[in-house]
């Protein structure tokens, strides 16, 4: 009758621990999710005062650049990618570098000359992370 209390606990104490894991840590979750190849398509919310043109969607470690169409871009990808939105190498004169976004089917990049990206994604972060 002991060993059984005991074994009822032990299970019981990893069972909480799993969950605690599962639903406490989004990290965990998404490396158990199946990387698939979905289309991308990703909308430009233009703030600056040059072109639509002026911008490319890039995919960190790799050679991908997609210009804007229009104000849309379009890409097939793995569903564990990020894009960054970044100045056109054909425009010299023109220099912005936005920060990694992990893709979704239909995402909204947004250029804002005004603001650093690096900056708005540090406080949008701390701001996602000290919700109420």
């Amino acid at each position: 009758m002991r060993f059984f209390i005991k074994t009822v606990f032990f299970l019981l104490g990893v069972l909480v621990i799993g969950m605690m894991l599962w639903f406490g840590m989004p990290n965990i979750q998404k490396s158990f999710k199946p990387v698939e190849v979905i289309s991308v398509t990703i909308t430009l919310n233009n703030k600056c005062s040059v072109d639509d043109d002026s911008f490319v969607v890039t995919v960190p470690g790799t050679n991908l650049e997609v210009p804007f169409k229009k104000g849309v871009a379009r890409i097939r990808l793995k569903s564990d990618r990020k894009v960054q939105l970044k100045s056109n190498p054909k425009y010299e004169a023109v220099r912005y570098t936005g920060i990694h976004v992990p893709v979704e089917p239909k995402m909204v990049l947004e250029a804002d000359c005004s603001t650093s990206p690096r900056l708005k994604g540090i406080f949008g972060s701390m701001k996602d992370q000290f919700k109420k």
